[in-house]
């Protein structure tokens, strides 16, 4: 895990940059941006308090003044996106914002120079051949990392300080199709689980149901409580998770905190508000010239641990001090 200090330091960098930028107006041009995620299309509602829409126009880009968004969601249906990928190309927009690496896929297949800027969710993007480096991504990629690897180590540790005695953990997580990248997820968090003495098991789910099947065999084999890797489907269904878990008496620790407001035990993770926001700052700097080969693939600025104590006791379970006094927010 990154010191939190130097995370503070890139957020205050940050900042002063894109004030600085933000202090001259745009060119008197309309921008274009595109927007492609496999997730559901959010409601207009949605659409007008989103943290990445704020934070463009708060360094002064307007939709309907001097912005024009083309925004593409396959609401789950993956095989959509070539051709959303495609029609963003061929509107020729300034720069295509993915919200996870895997939706940045068929834009790279079709161009090497419109600049991308992705939030990042796998575990290297410079192993995974996404950048050349950290620093200087070399191509016409940049974008935000989420750095799931480092916090799914954090995750499991989490679980042990709730649980001393835990000794094996369930794991949820939609396959890969990219097999070498699937073999090196499972690689490194089955050592961070063995350097904690947790005997890790692996259970794929390719839809909502798979999921909600997984969690009664679980409890059943006496699973100490469960990791999820999560998906806009389950974030969707966050809340019928939430109540499962209590239901099984399954302590479940996620990767947003909006698990934990629906009823999951414990989320730790990147602020995903936070994430739109370094996300549309890189957006404004390309649009202003800068390119995404010179443009440092970015890391979180804040994370946020939270426990909902109220599932806890309805899970009959108690949350030790330690991990109280470590949370940045109690629910319940």
């Amino acid at each position: 895990m990154m010191d939190r200090r130097r995370f503070v330091a890139t957020l205050a960098s940050g900042v002063a940059a894109a004030q600085g930028e933000s202090a001259a107006q745009p060119a008197d041009r309309v921008a274009r941006v595109g927007v492609l995620s496999s997730a559901r299309r959010p409601s207009d509602a949605e659409l007008q308090r989103s943290p990445w829409r704020l934070e463009m126009e708060r360094l002064g880009w307007v939709e309907g003044r001097n912005l024009l968004v083309e925004r593409r969601f396959a609401d789950g249906q993956i095989d959509t996106l070539a051709g959303y990928a495609r029609d963003l190309v061929d509107a020729r927009v300034d720069v295509i914002m993915a919200t996870a690496d895997p939706d940045a896929v068929p834009v790279r297949k079709l161009t090497s120079t419109l600049p991308i800027v992705v939030i990042y969710n796998g575990l290297d993007p410079v192993e995974d051949g996404l950048i050349a480096s950290f620093s200087r991504p070399g191509g016409n990629v940049t974008g935000v990392s989420r750095m799931l690897g480092e916090t799914r180590a954090k995750r499991l540790e989490l679980i042990k300080t709730l649980l001393p005695t835990a000794n094996r953990v369930g794991l949820l997580f939609p396959p890969s199709a990219d097999a070498a990248r699937q073999a090196r997820f499972e690689s490194a968090i089955r050592d961070a689980a063995r350097a904690m003495h947790i005997e890790l098991t692996f259970h794929p789910y390719r839809n909502q149901e798979e999921l909600v099947a997984a969690l009664p065999p679980l409890a059943a084999a006496h699973t100490s409580a469960f990791l999820l890797e999560p998906t806009y489907q389950t974030f969707a269904n966050r809340q019928r998770i939430a109540d499962l878990a209590i239901r099984h008496r399954l302590p479940g620790v996620f990767t947003l905190r909006e698990y934990a407001e629906a009823g999951g035990l414990m989320a730790y993770g990147p602020d995903w508000s936070m994430l739109l926001r370094q996300v549309a700052q890189q957006v404004d700097r390309i649009l202003r010239g800068a390119r995404p080969a010179d443009l440092p693939m970015e890391q979180p600025s804040r994370f946020e641990f939270v426990i909902n104590v109220a599932a806890a006791k309805a899970m009959g379970m108690s949350i030790p001090r330690p991990l109280l006094l470590r949370a940045d927010e109690l629910i319940g």
